[in-house]
């Protein structure tokens, strides 16, 4: 799948007419000096693809309009092709070809890969940060995810408050150990989908803690740990405790404690690019990659090794850059801000 082109009005510190931007079908920069807008534009693109903005919605509004709503629309083609937009109040309102879809609708019909500068925390941030990365594929291949993640958080945020105020959680167990397990199962089948496609066999993924049923687990840490929890005043198992540990399979090192930043910087881009052919080849898709200032910190060598394994994928790519950061002759598709 690719963008042909984006149409963007009244957003963030865009303002004026209607800004068009035709793209490259291959690899897209947008380039520009700090606060010219490039993560603003790769928003947009986000936002197209089913994922959202980066931050609270009402705030993508351009700063300084009276008119309190945005636009975006792009066209889009490949495997398919199609129109789609996004209004923007204090919500935002998308629709496919003139009809109105959801979040995971758009997911499944342009299915992308987004790298942000915050990401470097895949490797050597807290886990919820790896969490998020392996969501963000369970929300491709099983639609029911996102709406069931987001109903657990209901259901643990119900069961904190209960233990806050002294009362007994029972009411909420059914529902925490059903669709906390539920959510568990899915990452490490995930997990397991990705991890098989890891041929290199440097790296070692696996989620923690170890279980064969996510709602078995549950069930019995819940029966065995009343207590504690009590205690405590808050849940102490679930899917927000799970945690991927990446380790490098050679010395079963933790990865970030074992690679420099650059090293990390490309790990990150491998296992972009792994996610990336996971979901080509089970959505029969291609995705497209929104990478946000990912060649920073590298070295030249280390930057033409990226620009080589991006080239190889076939995929239309974004990379933002405060100036370009390939060395290539090549012509690159993307637009300059100033």
């Amino acid at each position: 799948m690719r963008f042909d082109y984006t149409v963007l009005r009244n957003y963030r510190n865009f303002t004026g007419p209607d800004l068009r931007i035709n793209w490259d079908s291959g690899i897209n920069l947008i380039l520009g000096a700090n606060g010219s807008g490039k993560t603003n534009l790769l928003e947009t693109l986000s936002i197209l693809a089913g994922w959202g903005a980066f931050a609270r919605t009402s705030s993508v509004i351009s700063w300084n309009s009276p008119v309190k709503r945005a636009f975006i629309g792009a066209k889009v083609s490949g495997e398919e092709s199609f129109t789609v937009s996004a209004e923007i109040t204090s919500r935002i309102s998308l629709r496919l070809n003139d009809k109105s879809v959801s979040f995971t609708d758009l997911r499944l019909s342009l299915p992308s890969v987004i790298f942000l500068t915050g990401n470097l925390a895949l490797i050597d941030g807290a886990p919820s940060a790896r969490r998020l990365f392996i969501d963000r594929l369970c929300a491709l291949f099983v639609p029911p995810f996102a709406k069931r993640l987001a109903d657990f958080k209901t259901v643990n945020r119900a069961r904190s408050m209960l233990l806050r105020n002294g009362r007994s959680p029972s009411p909420t167990d059914e529902d925490y150990c059903r669709l906390g397990g539920w959510i568990m199962d899915i990452r490490r089948e995930v997990l397991g989908q990705l991890s098989a496609m890891m041929s290199r066999g440097k790296l070692t993924l696996r989620f923690l803690p170890d279980i064969s049923s996510g709602e078995s687990y549950l069930r019995e840490k819940l029966a065995s740990n009343h207590e504690r929890e009590v205690y405590a005043q808050r849940p102490l198992f679930g899917p927000n405790y799970d945690e991927l540990a990446i380790t490098i399979t050679e010395n079963a090192r933790p990865a970030s404690e074992a690679l420099s930043r650059g090293q990390k910087r490309r790990l990150i881009l491998f296992m972009i690019l792994t996610a990336g052919r996971l979901i080509a080849e089970r959505l029969k898709r291609k995705p497209v990659l929104l990478l946000d200032d990912l060649t920073a910190e590298l070295d030249s060598k280390g930057r033409q090794r990226v620009l080589t394994e991006l080239l190889n994928t076939g995929w239309q790519v974004f990379i933002t850059a405060p100036e370009k950061p390939f060395s290539s002759r090549r012509k690159f598709g993307g637009i300059t801000l100033s």
